[in-house]
Parts: structure tokens; sequence; C-alpha cells
């Protein structure tokens, strides 16, 4: 998401993107921005928390003089240069995620500081979907910007050939999920319904990319890898895949508006989705995808039932419509919104 904001708002404006940690060569999404984005890091290599970054990213700040710091995530690393610029800094913060899940254990550790700097509009907040904009004002008790997610519509290459390879015959179905190996993605309950479907002879396959953020869960996984559920490592051509394959799994337990998602509608990949977080803006049951009762094993095994049900005219005409339903998700639309935030605040 930052990717594509940045790389459409640096056609017209002075872009940089920093990092607090130091990407490695091959960081697929780094690697994404254009030469048009200043890239910059503070050079983090080790994983936990360092307060001298506190110091660091408050220099940074200081010493870029920049009209708009949009920041996103780890508001416990920004909100001591919050604390001292917000009088000459004009700081956006985007909130991905429900509004109390995107908080981390630390962020929760300092909720009061953060509520207060919302309250007092030392911070102005943007919110991606109308669920994600009511769980914030829920929790925070103030307004957001709602601006929803955007990605610039993918040029694909084709998959074909590599999708064929891995299945076990010409009818076998292909299912894509590409995501962060995570609790929140809810990958071993999506392993364990393909493991139902397959031991009722259901010929199909599903592929799994992403990096390893818990070891945990990926051990947990693990264990159903086979010829017919293969994990395929971080992957730089998810767009390709999605336009290759016949639908994309999503059971996540919670959700802002996945990028993903509008990855997958863009080449009409049909989604198969719980209903959390943004995505229940997104999917109209039946018409663009699917939709599970909830997060749970039983449920998402019935979503999958039903677009295992549909004749090919049926997949042809969700297909279409997923199509057009990524028409009002189109990257410039959300970069005019935040320019247009943008500049009110350096006005005002």
């Amino acid at each position: 998401m930052i990717c594509g904001l940045a790389n459409k708002m640096a056609e017209s404006n002075s872009v940089t993107v920093c990092s607090i940690f130091k990407p490695n060569k091959t960081d697929i999404f780094w690697n994404k921005l254009s030469g048009s984005v200043k890239r910059e890091t503070l050079g983090k290599e080790t994983p936990g928390f360092s307060p001298s970054y506190l110091f660091k990213i408050l220099k940074y700040i200081q010493k870029g003089k920049y009209d708009i710091v949009n920041i996103h995530g780890a508001f416990y690393y920004y909100f001591l240069s919050v604390l001292i610029l917000h009088k000459s800094v004009q700081f956006v913060y985007t909130f991905h995620s429900d509004a109390y899940m995107e908080n981390s254990s630390r962020d929760k550790q300092i909720l009061p500081l953060k509520k207060y700097a919302l309250r007092k509009s030392w911070i102005h907040p943007v919110t991606i979907s109308e669920a994600s904009q009511s769980s914030f004002r829920a929790l925070y008790k103030v307004e957001s910007s709602l601006i929803e997610n955007g990605i610039p519509k993918p040029i694909v290459s084709d998959r074909s050939s590599f999708i064929n390879d891995l299945k076990t015959s010409p009818d076998t179905k292909v299912f894509f999920h590409p995501g962060r190996i995570t609790q929140a993605k809810n990958q071993v309950v999506l392993c364990r319904v393909f493991k139902r479907l397959i031991e009722e002879k259901e010929d199909v396959l599903l592929l799994i990319a992403g990096s390893v953020q818990d070891q945990c869960i990926f051990s947990q996984i693990n264990e159903f890898f086979s010829d017919r559920i293969i994990y395929l490592g971080e992957r730089n051509d998810v767009p390709d895949l999605f336009a290759s394959v016949d639908g994309f799994c999503l059971p996540s337990i919670w959700e802002g508006l996945p990028v993903t998602l509008l990855e997958a509608l863009s080449v009409g990949c049909i989604p198969v989705c719980s209903p959390v977080g943004g995505i229940v803006n997104v999917i109209e049951d039946g018409y663009n995808g699917f939709l599970s009762k909830s997060s749970k094993e039983d449920d998402y095994y019935v979503a999958m039932r039903r677009l295992l049900a549909l004749n090919s005219d049926q997949l042809k005409q969700l297909k279409s419509n997923a199509k057009k339903s990524f028409e009002k998700y189109d990257i410039s639309l959300t970069v005019e919104e935040y320019l247009m935030l943008y500049n009110k605040l350096i006005s005002s």
C-alpha cells in the first residue's frame, strides 16, 4: 500500500519513504519503489524495541523539515516526535486494520497517550474502510478521514505454465493465499479446510505465499504441506498468480482492507474471505466473491463448498463482477484523496 501511494504521489510531488529497519537487498516491497521516490533507512537490523530509535526518528524528521509525515503502525516509535514536533509538522497516521487490533503490546501500554494525541489533533488519523473507521471511532472517540485503500491496476504476465506444472490433473482447481504467516491471517484454519476437501476427494490445490513472521504458526501449517498444499515462500509476482488461479483464500481473524483482495479483484480472481474489517465493504456475497459466516473452520469450509459448487457460467459471471468491483479502488483515486488531505492540513 505504501509503495503504491509513494510511487503515484512521486509523479508530481517530492516523496521520501523512510524505513526504520534496514531492508534486505531482496526486499520485494522496497524494490517496488520507483526511482522517483527517495528511499532512506535508519538502519535498524535487530528485532525488538530499541529506545534509541525514538531519538533517531525525531532527529530524522527535524533534519528533513517535512511538510507532512505520514506514519504507519508502531506508534510507540513515533510518540516522542509527535509530542515535540506537532506544532511544526503535520502528522498523518494511517490505521490499516481494526483500531484496537492494530495496537501492538507496546502501543497498548501507551494507549492513553495515543488517545490524548488524537483528541488534541496532534495526529490526523486516516482509516481505510468503513469497518476500520467504525472501530476507530468506538475506541478513540474522535473522527477520522476515510480514504479507502487502492492499488495500481497490475500489468500481469502469464503464469499458467507454472500453475499447470503444479496441478495433479488438468481439472484441478487452484486456490491462492498470499499473506504474511501470522495469527491474523488464520493459515492454520485455511490448511485444515483444504485438508478436509482433499480427504473428500475434491480435486483442489492450495498455494500459500508470504514471509514467515510467526515461526510458531509456520510450524503448525508445515505439517499440512504436500503436493496439494504447497508453500511457495515470498513471491514478487502475486498479481500474475492471481490471474492464473481459480480463487483467492483469506480466512483472516482481523483485517483492515487487504491489498491482496484488491489485487485479486483487479484480475477477476474470485475471493473467498472471512467477514472481517473492510472486506465486508468490498465483497458482496455471491456477487463478486464469497463471505464465510465467521473465521472458524466450519464456516470457512461452507464458503469454499459454495464456490466449488458453481458451474462454468456462474464462475465466469463472478469473475466479471470481481473486475467491475475493482474500478473504485484504483490508486489514482486514493492518492487524490490523500493529497487533498495533505494540502488542507498544510494550508490550515
